[in-house]
């Protein structure tokens, strides 16, 4: 199994060579450049696989060499070449020509289908931005065509706004604008947000659902990325979804009809769906695992996503079960709040040991250290997963958790986080 790979995806190395037992012989293929900027996890990589660096536009070659027999991804910044590769190479994956992963594609493709409301324009200068603020209606997002973990995006709400991406952005190619949907609710209130994620094992003729997740909100910083961009934040996962299932079945058939029309197959999909008042819509189709989303499915014992996208690269079943109603091992979370204040170093002194002590706290996956770039760990404060056997302890302990976070990194002003309110 060919993967190419690089730090900051939905799979750690050891993560991958654990999900392969049994199943196939990664090979770890680096991009050159990948690879002289982080020859340490080149390093590491090689105690555990095969590995292989290829030049540019030589990923194709590489596979080749290997003799794989599929090829898959953890990784946004490598899913366009995987996808080529795969259907160059007549390897099991989706159909590469229009890319299904394309934003602009999907919006196009979903529209002709009657699968989307939102009205997208393609942007590649300032001049056609500001030609396209003439056919969408504000508030609207302009983001990139292939965009990597949210990064590049920003939220035009009015002519200000629009005003400030015409004199500060520096970026104009593979962009468009898109009119964006208005906030709502989860139908079960609190803190969850407005919107989930669907994760979908696609073989050559079904799309099967694994899970969904519901979400806390996302922490937005406005004109605070580089190239007058927003930053855009994920900052938890629940699962399994407290959606009513006339809603859940409602969200699982759309996802469904949109990964038909987009001919997703041979892979694990991640699709994240709007909620309105009167349906859903879709926020975007990746075609990698979900960031974060593997770990809670198997602190519940359930499917493991990682496995699933390697069989299904060798056109294998996927062998995840049916999904199931309600939550009968009960719920898993995963919590990573994010500095609002993006640059310099971590000024607070956390210990992971006083994380683990926390109620329902199963595992501690980073803490950001203290003297150390708030950059290093994506921005977050902490990340950790929490167990608990039904809603009222997950509500409880997910309030307590926040609120302990929050003041333990007060420091760095995580205690006057907005994003705190919403607990």
């Amino acid at each position: 199994m060919a993967i190419p790979h690089r730090r900051g995806g939905s799979a750690e190395l050891a993560e991958i060579e654990r999900a392969a037992r049994g199943v196939c012989r990664p090979v770890l293929l680096f991009d050159r450049s990948v690879a002289a900027a982080d020859p340490g996890l080149v390093r590491e990589a090689e105690a555990l696989f095969p590995v292989r660096v290829f030049g540019r536009h030589a990923l194709a070659e590489a596979v080749r060499g290997v003799g794989a027999d599929g090829i898959t991804t953890f990784h946004d910044a490598e899913v366009d070449g995987v996808t080529a590769v795969a259907s160059a190479l007549g390897l099991p994956g989706p159909t590469a020509a229009p890319s299904p992963w394309d934003k602009l594609t999907q919006r196009t493709l979903l529209a002709g289908a009657g699968l989307t409301r939102v009205t997208a324009v393609a942007v590649d200068s300032a001049e056609a931005f500001a030609s396209a603020l003439d056919t969408v209606r504000l508030p609207a997002v302009l983001k990139p065509r292939r965009g990597v973990g949210g990064s590049g995006i920003a939220f035009v709400d009015d002519r200000s706004d629009a005003d400030y991406q015409l004199r500060h952005r520096t970026r104009w190619s593979d962009l468009l604008l898109e009119t964006r949907l208005p906030p709502y609710e989860h139908p079960r209130g609190g803190w969850r947000a407005d919107y989930v994620s669907v994760e979908t094992a696609s073989t050559g003729d079904d799309h099967i659902p694994v899970a969904v997740f519901d979400k806390t909100p996302v922490a937005v910083c406005r004109r605070a990325g580089p190239g007058a961009s927003d930053t855009v934040s994920v900052t938890g996962d629940l699962t399994p979804t407290r959606l009513p299932h006339p809603v859940r079945d409602r969200v699982l058939a759309y996802v469904r009809n949109v990964l038909r029309t987009l001919r997703v197959r041979w892979c694990v999909s991640h699709t994240e769906v709007k909620l309105l008042p009167d349906g859903v819509d879709l926020i975007e189709v990746n075609g990698r695992v979900g960031g974060h989303l593997p770990r809670l499915l198997l602190a519940l014992e359930g499917p493991d996503l990682l496995a699933a996208a390697m069989r299904l690269a060798l056109a294998l079943d996927p062998e995840v079960p049916p999904l199931a109603g309600g939550a009968p091992r009960g719920y898993a979370m995963g919590l990573f709040p994010t500095f609002g204040e993006k640059s310099g170093t971590v000024r607070s002194d956390v210990a992971r040991e006083r994380l683990e002590r926390l109620p329902c706290v199963v595992r501690v996956d980073e803490v950001a250290e203290r003297g150390a770039p708030r950059r290093a760990t994506g921005y977050r404060a902490a990340n950790v997963v929490l167990r608990a056997r039904d809603e009222s302890e997950m509500d409880t302990a997910v309030a307590t958790v926040a609120a302990e976070i929050s003041a333990l990194f007060a420091a760095d002003g995580l205690a006057e986080a907005g994003w705190l309110e919403n607990f």
